[in-house]
């Protein structure tokens, strides 16, 4: 049983990444991921630092001690790709950037501090590798194979 289930993971991520290499192979453009699939794959494995980015957006704009989001429902969620012109390298431990992803969370309900209650939206755009990405779990350095470079918050009426 294990086996099956391991051999149904394997394939799934076989495909996705083949899924999600074509939708980049694009030059120069920014593209919106509309595959379900493919989009919440991307987001499944930013997903745990776009949380935590989104979370230090709310503590600095209003020195927030708790944030509790309702959403994004996964089919609101956007995400846009597009190849950087000039390829960035992080000397350090020796990581190209290749592709700029951003993503935007509407969110339905932000309570902050139990107490004011907004509805908002939030962009972040991360610097990535996206062709190795999908080894980011094996290798335990996912943190280092993208980069945060801007946030963008909004309060909707």
């Amino acid at each position: 049983m294990n086996k099956v289930v391991l051999i149904l993971v394997m394939i799934l991520f076989f495909v996705s990444g083949n899924v999600f290499a074509t939708v980049i192979s694009e030059k120069g453009k920014e593209v919106e991921i509309k595959d379900q699939a493919t989009k919440m794959f991307i987001y499944g494995t930013l997903e745990s630092w776009v949380i935590m980015h989104a979370s230090d957006i709310y503590r600095k704009e209003y020195n927030a001690k708790t944030v509790l989001r309702e959403g994004p429902k996964p089919e609101n969620i956007r995400i846009w790709i597009q190849p950087m012109k000039k390829v960035s390298k992080e000397t350090s431990d020796g990581i190209e950037y290749t592709h700029l992803i951003r993503v935007t969370l509407p969110y339905e309900k932000v309570v902050i501090d139990d107490k004011k209650e907004i509805k908002a939206v939030d962009t972040l755009v991360y610097a990535v590798n996206p062709f190795i990405l999908t080894a980011c779990f094996e290798t335990g350095k996912s943190e280092k194979q993208f980069k945060l470079l801007s946030s963008h918050h909004e309060v909707l009426p």
